[in-house]
């Protein structure tokens, strides 16, 4: 065989083994490697060093144990469906918790590294600074940063994550004004506020959050009324407003909020006001009116709810 025809035989065969090389290194981590990479930054600047994902998997190895974990404490990562039909090109990190594991740094900016994330439940921990501004790019449907020491105000960005269902920033130092931004989280299903320092007015732009089912604002410094604007939630079963600031009447047009299962307004200031009509709400299994200014007698129908 010529010398040249040889050498151009070897050479394909090099080239079909450096392809294959190529190939099984590529299929060696379903997770994209700048996944890999981002997520491991991130926990770092969370606080944490004990985990790892392993990218073949997407499942958190651990590294090092942690001492006395929580009984709650949750720590996993999960990814799209593609993922288990091994089509390693659609294959991204969609969900990461992290809960209950004391977690003492930030919520680092390097989230948007992670273009497709859904899911952040960062609860329980100690995280602390504030939400950076670029957690509004991302495609968020559920965010829970419950029971943190973060504070600032709530960053007005988080209202372009139009995909959000669930927002959960409760039981941390945030202050400031809640923003407006808000209200254009028209998909939002729960907005829980509670135990913070927000002062001001509720914005009237929440008159357009009419897929609320959960609203929870309880122990903040807020002003003015309750808002009117609450008609328009119809499909509200979990209504809480416990010194929040705000002051009474309770709004009469409560009444149209048929949907209600759990209702508690409590520690209300304004003038002398009757019970409020909530004779339509027929599923309701909870009421709470303490202190807030309420005369006469207690409807009978409540006694048979």
């Amino acid at each position: 065989m010529p010398l040249e025809k040889m050498m151009s035989k070897v050479g394909y065969v090099l080239f079909l083994a450096l392809n294959l090389i190529i190939l099984v290194r590529v299929s060696d981590s379903v997770v994209p490697e700048e996944e890999v990479e981002a997520l491991q930054e991130i926990m770092e600047l969370m606080g944490t060093t004990n985990w790892r994902l392993n990218g073949k998997s997407c499942q958190l190895e651990v590294i090092s144990e942690v001492q006395k974990p929580h009984p709650e404490a949750d720590a996993r990562v999960e990814c799209d469906i593609n993922c288990n039909n091994g089509n390693s090109s659609n294959c991204h990190v969609v969900s990461i918790t992290h809960k209950y594991y004391s977690l003492g740094g930030v919520l680092p900016p390097d989230l948007v590294k992670l273009p497709h994330l859904h899911t952040i439940d960062f609860a329980f921990n100690y995280l602390g600074g504030t939400i950076p501004s670029e957690l509004g790019s991302i495609p968020l449907q559920s965010i829970s940063l419950l029971g943190n020491r973060f504070s600032g105000e709530i960053p007005g960005e988080l209202g372009n994550i139009t995909t959000l269902t669930y927002l959960n920033l409760e039981a941390n130092n945030f202050s400031g004004t809640v923003p407006s931004e808000l209200g254009r989280l028209i998909n939002l299903q729960a907005l829980i506020l509670s135990s913070n320092r927000l002062t001001g007015t509720l914005p009237a732009s929440f008159a357009e959050l009419r897929n609320l089912k959960d609203f929870r604002i309880s122990d903040n410094n807020f002003s003015g009324s309750i808002p009117n604007f609450i008609q328009n939630w119809r499909q509200i079963s979990k209504l809480e407003m416990i010194g929040t600031g705000l002051q009474g009447p309770i709004p009469s047009n409560i009444s149209l909020l048929q949907d209600l299962t759990d209702l508690r307004i409590c520690e209300v200031s304004g003038s002398t006001q009757g019970f409020p009509s909530l004779d339509s709400a027929t599923n309701l299994q909870t009421v709470v009116l303490r202190s807030c200014n309420i005369s006469g007698e207690i409807p009978a129908y409540i006694w048979q709810k």
